[in-house]
């Protein structure tokens, strides 16, 4: 679509940003309500995640808890996890294609007026998605605390006879 040259050419324009807002609300409602299931170990795990990637539902048949070890049943659970918010992703990614269509007809901010930054290139370049690499595990470490007795039951206080500088915070009353 061109850039509206006269008053007649901007109320398509205005329907067809009103039909866009009005589409995205429907679509948020529905992206926000899709799970979608995966299963690993042959079927005997199924994980369900929500819209946002979070786990909603887990089923381990009896079966793949004595033939299985911990090891085998945790990295079937992540790369179960990790397909099911793939497939979420890619359910998400199909309602908002039409939209995102209808949008690139649109005429960009720029376009209307000369000058103006293109807000896309204001957030810089899209970030990678993140990985679904397992990570390397932590080292563990110790730390020995020694426990202290205090050889009597007398109160000890700190000598706070040297004023140290006041500094001001929002408990003051001056707040």
């Amino acid at each position: 679509m061109d850039f509206p040259r006269t008053a007649d050419d901007v109320e398509p324009l205005l329907d067809t940003m009103s039909s866009l807002i009005g589409e995205m609300g429907t679509i948020r409602e529905q992206a926000a309500t899709l799970t979608a299931t995966a299963t690993e170990l042959e079927g005997r795990l199924q994980v369900t995640v929500n819209a946002r990637g979070l786990v909603v539902h887990t089923v381990v048949d009896e079966d793949a808890l004595s033939s299985t070890t911990a090891s085998r049943l945790s990295s079937a659970f992540t790369a179960a996890t990790q397909g099911a918010a793939q497939e979420v992703a890619k359910k998400t990614q199909e309602l908002w294609a039409p939209v995102i269509e209808m949008q690139k007809s649109l005429p960009r901010a720029t376009d209307i007026l000369d000058g103006l930054p293109d807000i896309g290139s204001l957030f810089g370049p899209q970030p990678e998605p993140p990985s679904t690499a397992p990570s390397e595990p932590a080292d563990e470490v110790y730390v020995e605390v020694e426990e202290t007795a205090i050889a009597d039951d007398e109160p000890h206080y700190e000598d706070l006879s040297t004023a140290s500088p006041k500094r001001h915070s929002v408990t003051d009353r001056a707040w």
